[in-house]
């Protein structure tokens, strides 16, 4: 599936209030001023069905995907930028959400770029995969012998150990080729190191984390 369909499937799945693939975050009235962090084409916030009045910033590092989006939307704020270095001011927004994206970046700069640009108060929703899902995309590579994607979801397993019992992520094979799962106990605690609070995690084939950084 080329980047163009895969990410028109996702904004029909997004929209699809019926669709079982579905995982959208819940925004409240409060939330007047939101990012969302590897947004792709921006399927996500088009599906959130914005009101006008609400300022949505979407940062992703594929042009491509942005060059879709803004087709898609032309309202869209689209920027290109790394998840580990957002171009955004401190304490400006008011939630922050990352829909399986964070898998592919440094996991702990880009958990501290979103927890800065949030202010206090401000909620957080991550959508991250686990181990069993890597374990899967492994066997099948294996099974269609695919060797350079095993060897690279192999790689996404031992970055994903790493990052579990260490806190830190092994160097990418390839420069900006980050990919690695998440564990429930370390994204707590990593949340947690960053000030953040009331913090829920869902089990589902991925799994969803919400939080909401401390009050100073």
């Amino acid at each position: 599936m080329d980047i163009g369909a895969y990410h028109v499937l996702e904004l029909q799945i997004a929209s699809d209030p019926v669709d079982r693939r579905r995982c959208m975050p819940a925004i409240r009235s409060e939330h007047r001023r939101i990012v969302d962090v590897g947004c792709g084409a921006g399927q996500t916030l088009i599906a959130s069905r914005l009101d006008a009045n609400v300022t949505a910033v979407g940062i992703d590092c594929d042009e491509r995907a942005l060059v879709l989006g803004r087709h898609l939307n032309p309202d869209l704020r689209l920027i290109r930028a790394r998840g580990e270095s957002l171009p955004l001011p401190n304490g400006f927004f008011d939630l922050a959400i990352s829909r399986v994206a964070l898998p592919y970046m440094r996991t702990d700069a880009a958990l501290a770029e979103m927890a800065r640009v949030l202010r206090a108060g401000g909620d957080l929703w991550i959508v991250l995969h686990p181990f069993s899902l890597v374990w899967d995309e492994l066997k099948e590579s294996l099974s269609r012998r695919r060797w350079r994607t095993a060897l690279h979801r192999a790689y996404a397993l031992l970055n994903g150990a790493a990052l579990h019992l260490t806190g830190r992520q092994l160097p990418a094979p390839v420069r900006g080729k980050d990919r690695s799962f998440q564990t429930e106990a370390r994204i707590v605690r990593m949340l947690r190191a960053l000030g953040f609070d009331n913090i829920r995690v869902e089990r589902r084939r991925f799994f969803v984390v919400t939080a909401t950084k401390r009050a100073a």
